[in-house]
């Protein structure tokens, strides 16, 4: 059975998503397309322009998606949609421009992943081709502060999604360069390979990319993109030599924190520090993994799951039969719990940071029932 290759595109507001998706239009040799665009306003104007677009064909396929976001409250809809491409509209390529508020890993999740009513897999019918992120240059580098790569706070409502945009991606299209001086293309450059070593990144102006990677190139990694984003497995490996400034370093430690500690800790954030993510642990959680996720200013720490060692000797036996790798980050008395944080920043002073968290550790001498836990939800 012909699989259909499905390409999407994710992407800040105003990032260059659906100029992406004209040139698609406009250098395709004889492909059908299909076009899922979605707009989390009422009014739908990238599916307007695209239609009005003297490229689109009658044999092209659009189905717009409004009022939501197909990362949450439209994916329904999004699946929906796929279905019907895949089963009726005899299209070639389908492409999916997300809004700019979307999530990509849940899109990924979503086309690799689908059953529709009659059990029918959407990874039967279609291929995911690649996740590609557009990126706008002159966006990132106001957004950021070159000399101390900093945070400007008049962007701290997307900070979290721009990033999560960029790390999750397959093709990272830089746009826009035209707009930004060549100090400024270097240094959004550096930042953009260490947030994101492994995806092909193109330096362009008004999103135009090669025939080749729009169409036959096959870029997403199915063996590795579905990972869960705290799994401490791969974490390990995401320390990064450093570009123009920008470095990464793992934070590894095996014992919990101490919660009053921590929290204040991050009271007194280095404000060199552009990214942090990983998960942690704390002494009076310790069923629970905790995530967190850092973007300049704004930081999410929530629970996560749970860490294996704290479930039945029965059940942690039958997991080392399911993980084979378990054995490996076992530790013989805390098991599978650990803080693994990946700290990314500019000229970090990374001892201080160390120390810093260091001091935050539990000690044995320490009686847990006598801490407070800023960081546990109300009951």
């Amino acid at each position: 059975m012909k699989h259909i290759p499905v390409t999407v595109l994710s992407g800040y507001l105003g990032s260059g998503k659906t100029t992406y998706l004209l040139n698609a239009l406009e250098n395709r040799t004889h492909q059908r397309l299909g076009i899922i665009v979605n707009d989390f306003s009422q009014k739908n104007v990238d599916a307007d322009i695209i239609k009005r677009s003297p490229y689109f064909k009658k044999t092209d396929v659009l189905i717009p998606l409004s009022d939501g976001s197909i990362s949450s409250d439209l994916l329904p809809e999004l699946e929906a949609a796929l279905f019907q491409l895949a089963l009726f509209e005899n299209v070639d390529h389908i492409f999916i421009e997300a809004s700019g508020v979307a999530t990509p890993r849940t899109l990924a999740q979503l086309v690799t992943q689908a059953v529709n009513a009659e059990n029918v897999k959407l990874s039967d019918l279609t291929h995911l081709r690649a996740m590609v992120t557009v990126v706008d240059s002159a966006r990132i580098s106001q957004q950021f502060d070159q000399k101390n790569g900093k945070y400007n706070h008049a962007f701290l409502d997307s900070n979290q999604l721009i990033i999560n945009q960029i790390e999750y991606c397959d093709l990272l299209v830089l746009n826009k360069l035209d707009l930004v001086t060549k100090k400024d293309r270097q240094y959004i450059l550096d930042l953009l390979q260490t947030l994101q070593p492994s995806a092909q990144l193109i330096q362009t102006t008004f999103s135009q990319v090669s025939t080749d990677l729009l169409f036959d190139t096959q870029l997403f990694d199915h063996s590795q993109k579905l990972l869960d984003d705290w799994d401490t497995e791969d974490l390990s490996q995401r320390e990064r030599q450093a570009r123009g400034g920008i470095e990464s370093f793992v934070y590894h430690r095996r014992r919990p924190f101490h919660p009053e500690r921590l929290d204040a800790w991050l009271d007194r954030w280095p404000q060199a520090v552009t990214r942090c993510k990983g998960v942690l642990w704390l002494i009076t959680q310790p069923e629970t993994v905790i995530k967190i996720s850092q973007s300049g200013r704004a930081m999410d720490i929530v629970p996560a799951g749970y860490w294996i060692a704290s479930l039945k000797t029965w059940e942690i036996e039958k997991m080392f039969d399911v993980r084979p790798h378990l054995k490996d980050i076992w530790h013989e008395r805390f098991g599978d719990r650990m803080t693994e944080l990946v700290f990314i920043g500019k000229d970090m002073d990374k001892d201080l940071i160390t120390e810093g968290l260091d001091q935050c550790l539990y000690r044995d001498d320490e009686n847990p029932a006598d801490i407070q836990d800023v960081f546990k939800a109300a009951p």
